[in-house]
């Protein structure tokens, strides 16, 4: 990630001159052009030590819902990604029947990365249409949208809701001086305020996301001066430590609903990813797609409310100029991966809610 996850255009974005990066997601969206170059390989690394994880309970178990709408937005509107593209969010059922527009920003604005709140009411997203990147909220049929930060000196990216919808984890990056430096991880409450940091420190932290049972949080980040990892802490953000070996450059995480799996994409910035999951004690690590030869490649993958599906990014079916209107799902042990056409140019980012 170095302090973005990448660079525009070949023009690295990086303060750390010791750590070349390439925009991975751009690359992405350029694939289908053939401008991608072949997997690297992935030396061995040792693990950090991981602290003791509790076993999910039986609630934490029941509490997985039935399927209900996919949300998605267009372009990667993230730190080093296309920031500057247009998009949109919208919903569909599973199998892209029943579109649906919920936001209608400027032709040169973006509102992008949906989040479904746990009972499938609300949606949090990120949007530039009044500025800077803040953070927003909608009721789930595109009504009342409520802008929620509104910060000068930073671009807050990346929502996602705590399991008992009281709490927004976010990232906060700091773009004084026009491009995004670094990004803490932080918190707020559902209605906007209360808000407090829960890791910082001149990184990177992105794609913060809640256990199940609301106890831990799994986040990406360059933490260390790594390109990227999965690093875990408690939800008070103590006990910070990291889960995945540097050489995966894994990043996007997303729990399994059930709490004992973590879904990530790895290579992040780089070529040729590929989507895993890990226990989040560090251990089981799987690869479940396998992607190629080049430019194929996948991502930004996470779980239906049942745990039986993944939603993911891939390049599979873009035309040659890689206006994507796809997404795909695949059963969750990687089996059955099939395309979804959702109609919308550079559809990319993805969410899967509950039935309502």
């Amino acid at each position: 990630m170095g302090r973005h996850y990448g660079c525009e255009q070949g023009r690295k974005l990086s303060v750390r001159p010791h750590r070349a990066i390439t925009n991975f997601w751009v690359v992405v969206a350029l694939a289908a052009a053939g401008a991608l170059a072949p997997l690297s390989s992935a030396a061995a690394s040792s693990l950090a030590r991981p602290q003791a994880v509790r076993t999910p309970s039986a609630a934490v178990a029941a509490a997985a819902s039935a399927n209900g709408r996919i949300a998605f937005s267009q372009w990667d509107l993230l730190p080093g990604g296309n920031l500057s593209g247009h998009s949109n969010v919208y919903t569909s059922n599973p199998d892209g029947s029943g579109r649906r527009q919920l936001t209608h920003v400027g032709a040169a604005r973006a509102a992008g990365a949906p989040d479904w709140s746990p009972g499938g009411a609300r949606i949090v997203y990120e949007s530039n249409q009044t500025g800077d990147y803040r953070i927003w909220v909608m009721n789930a049929d595109g009504s009342g949208h409520t802008r929620l930060t509104n910060d000068p000196g930073f671009a807050d990216l990346e929502p996602s809701w705590s399991p008992d919808g009281k709490r927004i984890l976010f990232s906060r990056c700091d773009d004084h001086v026009g491009s995004i430096l670094t990004c803490d991880l932080e918190v707020m409450n559902a209605a906007g305020g209360g808000m407090r940091r829960l890791a910082g420190g001149h990184w990177t932290y992105v794609r913060g996301q809640y256990s199940p049972d609301g106890r831990r949080i799994v986040v990406g980040t360059d933490r260390g001066g790594f390109q990227s990892a999965l690093w875990l802490m408690r939800s008070d953000g103590t006990g910070l430590h990291r889960i995945t070996r540097p050489s995966l450059q894994a990043f996007w995480p997303g729990w399994s609903p059930d709490g004992r799996h973590i879904v990530f994409t790895d290579n992040c910035c780089q070529f040729g990813s590929n989507i895993w999951t890990v226990r989040p004690d560090g251990t089981g690590l799987r690869e479940l797609t396998h992607f190629g030869p080049a430019p194929l490649q996948g991502g930004f993958a996470s779980y239906s409310p049942n745990g039986q599906r993944i939603v993911l990014q891939y390049n599979g079916k873009c035309p040659a100029r890689g206006l994507c209107q796809y997404f795909y799902v695949m059963n969750a042990d990687g089996s059955g991966l099939h395309a979804v056409h959702t109609g919308v140019a550079n559809t990319f980012l993805t969410d899967w809610g509950p039935a309502r």
